[in-house]
């Protein structure tokens, strides 16, 4: 993370001697961290969060936004894809 609001690091191959991260693992896991975070930081239960994700237009934005919405949906919020920014 960085800013708390948008992910860092090397989201397709290419780079030399770089492995790719974040992993599509990595966005699921960040998507359910998310809602427990903002439960706490609203104060309000997760069956009361609506959720909307955007993305910029790095090529990888695609990639990552599916796990993301899925992590945010397997905790029971509604996650809208509102695609690019």
């Amino acid at each position: 993370m960085q800013h708390g609001s948008d992910l860092r690091g090397i989201a397709l191959e290419g780079v030399p001697e770089e492995q790719v991260n974040p992993t599509p693992e990595m966005a699921t896991i960040l998507g359910q961290a998310f809602v427990s975070w903002l439960v706490q930081k609203v104060n309000k239960s997760v069956a009361e969060l609506t959720i909307a994700i955007g993305r910029d237009s790095r090529l990888s934005g695609p990639i990552l936004m599916q796990p993301v919405i899925a992590g945010i949906t397997s905790v029971c919020s509604p996650g809208y894809d509102f695609e690019m920014a």
